[in-house]
């Protein structure tokens, strides 16, 4: 009897989560468009092929491609496509014509999905922004994807290395050594709670986005994690999983070795403009 009302009970609360979850996502699309309609969007297409030569790619669309297939709302949409890449044991993912991906950037909200032309099914990625955001961040916007669609295409065709420094020289010379970087943790091996998972690798990608806006206010584009622990806990791990995460080189400076201020600000304006410097100190 008591198995009997344990399943009823069991069952009776996963009909009352799924309900839950059905209804809020439903909740969710109306209310996106309730926004909708509110506001008035402009369309911008961007074409595989050039029209005034159909034979002729455009550059554009490929870097377009790049950005989207990199951008993390692609895995929670409801469509989406799984290929291998130019390595034939990389699984990739890429956009349905039934897709519509979110993207934000400087307080915008925009939305990109890939239109099908018949017969040839040739590609088109249209862009959805708000004709409020279009004068305000569109130029910066296509600088980003510009930007970021370059820095994977080098990124790919180089490995990722980890510098050490080695003990402090008189004649002021180099003093990072490098290896190979080869550490396999990844955010989505870390044993970590994912609402705080998501946040970092939010807040990662709100970072790599705003190279624009830290010129723009006249800051340092860098950003800071102070790591708390004992031996173990995985603050190297954490540190790992963030260069794989950015595709960054480690700089691990070693501050036994730092005779002063004045030699650690040496060792930094030597470190490459794209890294991932980190450094222990035990107290």
């Amino acid at each position: 009897m008591f198995l009997v009302i344990l399943s009823v009970v069991v069952g009776f609360t996963v009909r009352w989560l799924l309900f839950k979850t059905g209804l809020m996502h439903t909740i969710r699309k109306r209310f996106r468009r309730v926004v909708d309609w509110c506001h008035v969007y402009q369309f911008l297409k961007v074409p595989e092929f050039n029209e005034t030569n159909n034979m002729r790619r455009n550059n554009l669309h490929r870097k377009v491609s790049l950005y989207l297939h990199s951008l993390p709302s692609i895995e929670d949409a409801d469509f989406t496509n799984l290929i291998t890449g130019n390595d034939q044991t990389d699984i990739v993912l890429r956009l349905d014509p039934n897709q519509t991906i979110e993207d934000r950037f400087l307080g915008a909200t925009l939305y990109w999905f890939n239109q099908k032309t018949e017969p040839n099914r040739i590609s088109t990625f249209v862009l959805q922004i708000r004709k409020t955001d279009k004068r305000r961040i569109l130029r910066q916007y296509l600088r980003h994807i510009n930007t970021v669609a370059d820095e994977m295409e080098n990124q790919s065709k180089r490995n990722l290395r980890l510098f050490m420094n080695a003990s402090a020289v008189e004649d002021g010379g180099t003093r990072w050594r490098s290896v190979p970087f080869t550490h396999p943790a990844m955010f989505e091996t870390m044993a970590m709670e994912k609402d705080l998972k998501n946040k970092i690798k939010s807040d990662l990608e709100s970072f790599l986005k705003a190279k624009q806006y830290y010129r723009k206010i006249g800051r340092a584009w860098k950003r800071s994690y102070l790591l708390y622990g004992a031996g173990g806990t995985g603050k190297s791990s954490f540190v790992a999983a963030m260069a794989n995460f950015l595709r960054y080189d480690v700089y691990d400076v070693d501050l036994s070795k730092i005779r002063g201020d004045s030699d650690l600000m040496f060792l930094l304006t030597e470190t490459t403009a794209k890294s991932c410097v980190c450094g222990s100190y035990f107290v």
